[in-house]
């Protein structure tokens, strides 16, 4: 004889399901409970992030350096680059990317070479003489570093980051803080209302309050 199918009565049904929404509220709740230590983590984190910006010394503003699409191939855009010059050795925005490329791949005397040979063909090219400066600043070459940025600011009268890195190189690497004042206020007349007016304003009022006491 076959065995008859046992059908659940209704009241074990229901135990089922009971134990079945018991089995979820238990669930919610672990749930609950991960995203409470989670929420707590995120704020305790936050307050040791404000207490530690609070209590640590502020950073001296740095160098400015271009902002360009650094995709990390610079191997590729060097080669891309030297196969342009070499079909035509004079084309300046070969040589400008070639700098570039050396640039952002940290190959600073390369870079300087590069920019000193679109120089030639461009030689008031302000932005190709600013990087340049900034390559000569990375191997510690500050009077050459200052000459270009000096260089570039005398031809374009209007190019801020050649007076701004005049600044840092003045303030940071060359401890002359009155041709620092000189070249940030420059700076600031040119564009007083720039993103990096605030944090100049604060280093010529600490430079000057450090001259007041010698």
């Amino acid at each position: 004889m076959k065995k008859k199918r046992e059908v659940l009565k209704p009241e074990t049904r229901l135990r089922g399901e009971e134990k079945n929404i018991q089995r979820g509220v238990n669930k919610s709740n672990v749930i609950l409970i991960g995203f409470i230590c989670l929420l707590v983590g995120f704020i305790l984190g936050a307050a040791v992030a404000i207490l530690k910006t609070n209590w640590e010394p502020k950073v001296a503003i740095s160098a400015e350096e271009p902002e360009r699409n650094r995709s990390g191939d610079y191997e590729g855009e060097i080669q891309l680059s030297k196969s342009i010059l070499e079909k035509d050795p004079n084309n300046l925005q070969a040589l400008i990317n070639l700098g570039n490329a050396y640039f952002d791949a940290d190959r600073y005397q390369e870079a300087i070479n590069a920019y000193t040979k679109a120089l030639v063909i461009d030689p008031k090219n302000p932005d190709v003489r600013t990087d340049m400066g900034i390559m000569y600043r990375k191997l510690a070459q500050f009077n050459q570093a200052i000459e270009a940025f000096r260089q570039a600011a005398y031809d374009d009268p209007k190019h801020l980051n050649s007076r701004f890195n005049l600044g840092i190189v003045l303030k940071h690497d060359k401890n002359d803080f009155r041709g620092a004042i000189q070249a940030w206020e420059e700076f600031l007349k040119l564009n007083p209302d720039n993103d990096r007016a605030t944090m100049v304003q604060q280093e010529i009022q600490s430079m000057k309050l450090a001259l007041s006491k010698k």
